[in-house]
């Protein structure tokens, strides 16, 4: 059998600094031009490498993209699955979920790239965003199993009141840095505003728990 060649570190080096620059050039064509600038000539251009690197390290320019994306991904890649899982086993997510809700929005609101992801993925059918939508929806599941017991049999459906908490977030971050307006006259692209926005999911998200407390205790 063949033995692989053992690569020296210089040219490992080199690989994962080219792979860095394939992966920057991507997220500022994201955020400058939208996924409608992204081309296998554009991306290796911004990178200032050869374009066939892109498939030697990516295999392709949509595994390239996928790799940014993901890693970009405020649910897919920057939650800590262990952590939160732990969390929301101490008390059914109580303090855990609304602390997700409440970064998610600092997060969000400080990317330019992502908040470009998310109009490719509710403006343009693909099959890229729908595995990342797919990918945030296998952690929510897993997440829900610990409220579960807690809002079972009771009158509370704390998916309806999470999934109208995280679209509100994706929305009124949207209209605010496309539209620049208030919202509800709320300004979301000040501190002030979004200070407001936080203390109102953290409310929600305190009601919905409380009152599915009251139901299981009228049983």
């Amino acid at each position: 059998m063949k033995k692989e060649r053992k690569r020296p570190q210089g040219e490992i080096r080199d690989r994962e600094r080219t792979k860095l620059k394939l992966l920057s050039a991507v997220g500022q064509i994201i955020r400058t031009e939208g996924y409608q600038g992204l081309g296998v000539n554009k991306i290796a251009q911004i990178a200032g490498v050869n374009k066939k690197l892109i498939y030697r390290y990516f295999d392709s320019v949509d595994n390239l993209v996928e790799k940014y994306v993901r890693e970009k991904d405020y649910w897919v890649s920057f939650v800590d699955k262990i952590n939160v899982a732990d969390s929301f086993q101490k008390d059914f997510g109580q303090v855990a979920l609304p602390n997700l809700l409440t970064q998610q929005l600092d997060y969000f609101f400080g990317a330019d790239e992502l908040q470009n992801i998310v109009l490719w993925e509710i403006s343009k059918q693909s099959a890229l965003m729908r595995e990342i939508a797919n990918a945030r929806e296998e952690l929510g599941s897993e997440l829900f199993r610990f409220t579960d017991p807690l809002f079972k049999d009771t009158a509370v459906d704390l998916r309806g009141i999470v999934a109208l908490q995280v679209a509100g977030i994706y929305y009124l971050v949207l209209h605010a840095k496309n539209n620049g307006s208030t919202f509800c006259e709320i300004d979301v692209n000040t501190a002030e505003g979004r200070e407001r926005i936080k203390q109102a999911v953290i409310k929600i998200s305190g009601w919905a728990f409380d009152e599915a407390k009251k139901c299981k205790n009228r049983k």
